[in-house]
């Protein structure tokens, strides 16, 4: 079976820089404004737009290829999962100006959605299906969204846990290039919140759909939480993340959310992000792995409000596979 590999992941943020204490929703909510400044939730500063979605893909579709080193017009296949392109027929026509932009000459282009912020990961899982059983040998995937659009223009978000950022994210899932082995996929829905029983009740809902989503992971690809060197998560406030993950066994250190300060919530780009920073400062620490902990795999964890999925990684690159690489 080919082994499908991520790689390059790349990402264009939005060209205006704020601080989310001039939101005017945390100058209406003196208490949201606190939790969210606070040091253990560590939001500072989130990213705004005026461009279409489109152009920030762009921008993040071009770096992937060119880290990559792959032709845009190799790619077989471009997912996009966005909430954000416009609609009828706008949409077709912003696509096309983005295929032909990025030079992806024979790529078809499709959207995924429904799942919000878990969207971009389950599109990850649907591109290395296609890329294992040989029916694409290149596929990108790109993440973006404007909360002028994806939210409504609300920028405080998941009940009041994160902060919105406007952002797109790529990734190349391919059956030759440079990249992360991806390993398994997991996914899970549950019941939308506001059903009733109380934030006690929407507590337990969460907690056990974390438990639910790693424990169909472990089944997809058995590993330990300890073989796992950091989940790469959606940017939420770290005291709500570290309810649900270290209950799994992923708390801690191992939750990776160092970028919160500096780009807030970037919707379903947060985990793509998040390990393209990652890979950027990744510099050798001891012997057999990068970070010298002898962990081997990385989690990209997607979660929107009713949806959750994680794409398991192996931490170790495979290095170029083309005929004729060395």
């Amino acid at each position: 079976m080919i082994t499908a590999r991520l790689c390059a992941p790349a990402y264009e943020l939005g060209e205006y820089a704020a601080p989310v204490t001039e939101l005017p929703e945390l100058q209406a909510d003196p208490r949201i404004a606190a939790e969210l400044t606070a040091p253990k939730a560590g939001f500072a500063t989130y990213r705004w737009s005026d461009a279409p979605v489109v152009e920030l893909m762009a921008a993040a579709v071009q770096r992937t290829l060119g880290e990559a080193g792959i032709p845009g017009d190799e790619v077989d296949l471009v997912l996009l999962a966005t909430d954000s392109l416009p609609g009828g027929r706008a949409a077709h026509r912003d696509v096309a100006e983005l295929l032909a932009e990025a030079g992806l000459t024979r790529a078809t282009a499709g959207t995924l959605g429904l799942m919000d912020c878990a969207t971009a990961m389950a599109a990850l899982g649907t591109a290395a299906s296609l890329v294992r059983d040989g029916s694409a040998r290149h596929v990108l995937v790109v993440s973006g969204d404007v909360a002028d659009h994806a939210t409504g223009g609300e920028r405080v978000v998941a009940g009041g846990v994160a902060i919105a950022s406007d952002a797109a994210a790529c990734a190349l899932v391919s059956a030759t290039a440079a990249g992360l082995p991806i390993l398994g996929l997991a996914h899970h829905t549950s019941a939308a919140p506001g059903t009733g029983g109380g934030a006690r009740q929407e507590l337990t809902a969460k907690v056990t759909a974390h438990r639910e989503l790693f424990a169909r992971l472990a089944a997809h690809h058995p590993h330990r939480p300890e073989s796992v060197r950091a989940v790469l998560p959606s940017n939420f406030a770290r005291m709500a993340l570290e309810i649900y993950l270290s209950d799994v066994g992923y708390g801690g250190d191992k939750l990776a959310l160092g970028n919160v300060g500096r780009i807030a919530h970037c919707l379903g780009s947060d985990p793509l992000i998040n390990l393209a920073d990652r890979l950027a400062d990744a510099t050798p620490a001891g012997p057999g792995t990068k970070d010298g902990t002898g962990a081997e795999h990385l989690v990209l964890l997607g979660a929107g409000i009713s949806h959750l999925a994680a794409v398991l990684l192996d931490a170790r690159p495979l290095p170029d596979a083309s005929e004729g690489a060395f």
